[in-house]
């Protein structure tokens, strides 16, 4: 799960300061492949992560409350990266940036307990 996790974070820091990027000359993923594809990546990141924690809680015998709770979390990871895909700007890159974040710590939070 968090292999997909981090290249949320990587991919919407990288569209963040894109700008400083460029002026150092230094090769990222949305100078190379474009935003559009970016965002499908992350997009699609998003949703794996979602699926591969649910799974887990699944497997490891979560409460149902717990896994309810996670399937929320996940609506939400989910609903804000195909937000970023089809009504992109600054502000939904760097929310998911910042929710993607908070969807992680809780969903480690939920499987630990």
């Amino acid at each position: 799960a968090v292999l997909f996790w981090i290249p949320t974070h990587i991919l919407t820091f990288s569209m963040r300061y894109f700008d400083d990027y460029q002026a150092a000359r230094i090769p990222i993923f949305p100078s190379t492949y474009s935003f559009h594809i970016t965002r499908l990546t992350i997009a699609i990141s998003s949703v794996l992560a979602s699926l591969s924690i649910s799974a887990a809680g699944v497997l490891i015998g979560m409460q149902w409350g717990f896994i309810r709770l996670l399937a929320v979390l996940s609506v939400g990871l989910i609903l804000l990266a195909f937000a970023t895909v089809f009504r992109p700007t600054e502000r939904t890159n760097f929310g998911l940036f910042k929710y993607a974040s908070l969807f992680m710590l809780s969903a480690m939070i939920l499987l630990s307990i």
